[in-house]
């Protein structure tokens, strides 16, 4: 019956969730690759939640109950390590070594799943309309905390040492609520398969739902929470073709710069490109630095290109410079084409509307 009542919260929790995300999807942006691993993450912990309360309920069959029992750490294993892999990737995007925790998880997770199909593993006992699974085969249960054991360090000292990565220090602090109860709820997980007492597994489940409540309710409250874990836009610039600055925005201060405050180095290489516009199709292309992407968006029948400094370039960025184009060269057409000798540049003021409507997930908190 409590079982019940554990997956009657989870559902509605999810469902609250999708229901909210589907009516309100245009807030949220991701690279593709990331929403569908995002999408497969909570897919797997449905199943497994819903498998383990299922598997301790002894009106099933014991040997249906015995499947769930199964279908739950397989699936218990798989989220777990879909959690290091996607926060471990995103924090370490330029990392040389970013998929070491990933081959780790692989390994460990390829052990404890190959043991776990070993005949009469497990032995069942019914307490208390509750069916108890003991460990007939120590090396599995060995195996299980040693994978997750693995997983929480490791997760641990990603986050301590990627904390810096993050877009913004609120974001960072989210992730870390998120690990902690993620600990806590797989601490809990593990000593109720060492000794099954019902105490060991109410605590987890509630973690767990916990844990739930809090990521839809970040979901909710930031919109942003994937597309921009670690990027960040510095600069964005806006050229005419004689080399003049229209505008200029820097998205760390929030404010717009002026002309004299742009590096030179910058102003001679945008000088070059912008010489040779007459000769280039509108376009998106990079340059990639060290520790920098800078995008250029050429429009050459207005006469006119975007520069935009971040830290990555994604998929996300492009379509926001593309959209900003579109609506800039609409909103200045007349005034684009009519520059000639000495501009005013405060006609392209409206730029300021347009990059909060179009970059507002970069918008970092000062």
């Amino acid at each position: 019956m409590i079982a019940l009542i554990f997956i009657s919260v989870f559902v509605s929790l999810f469902i609250f969730g999708l229901i909210y995300f589907i009516l309100n999807r245009k807030k949220y942006e991701s690279e593709l690759g990331l929403a569908i691993t995002v999408f497969v993450y909570f897919i797997s912990e449905t199943i497994y939640f819903i498998s383990f309360n299922l598997s301790t309920e002894s009106l099933l069959d014991i040997n249906l109950a015995l499947i769930f029992w199964y279908t739950s750490i397989i699936a218990r294993n798989f989220s777990t390590g879909v959690f290091l892999s996607v926060h471990n990737l995103e924090l370490n995007k330029d990392s040389k070594v970013r998929f070491l925790p990933v081959l780790i998880y692989i390994f460990l997770g390829g052990i404890s799943l190959s043991l776990l199909f070993v005949p009469n593993s497990f032995v069942v006992n019914e307490l208390a309309f509750e069916y108890l699974y003991l460990f007939n085969n120590t090396g599995i249960l060995t195996s299980i905390i040693i994978f997750n054991f693995c997983i929480v360090l490791v997760s641990w000292i990603i986050q301590i040492k990627g904390y810096k990565n993050y877009a913004e220090r609120k974001l960072g602090n989210i992730y870390y609520i998120s690990i902690f109860l993620f600990s806590l709820f797989v601490l809990f997980y593990l000593l109720y398969l060492i000794t099954p007492i019902i105490y060991f597994k109410l605590c987890h489940s509630l973690l767990y739902l916990l844990f739930v409540g809090f990521f839809i309710f970040i979901i909710i409250k930031k919109p942003s929470l994937f597309a921009v874990i670690t990027n960040k836009i510095y600069d964005f610039i806006v050229f005419h073709k004689s080399g003049i600055l229209l505008y200029s925005y820097n998205f760390q201060t929030r404010e717009e710069v002026d002309e004299n405050l742009l590096k030179g180095s910058i102003l001679i290489g945008i000088s070059h490109i912008l010489s040779n516009l007459s000769n280039l199709e509108a376009q998106v292309t990079q340059i990639k630095m060290e520790e920098r992407a800078v995008v250029f968006n050429f429009n050459t029948q207005l006469g006119y290109a975007t520069l935009l400094i971040a830290k990555h370039k994604n998929k996300i960025l492009e379509k926001s410079i593309d959209n900003f184009v579109k609506e800039f060269s609409t909103l200045n057409k007349d005034s684009l084409k009519k520059l000639s000798g000495l501009i005013d540049v405060s006609l392209f003021k409206n730029a300021k509307v347009l990059i909060k409507k179009y970059f507002s997930h970069f918008l970092t908190e000062k």
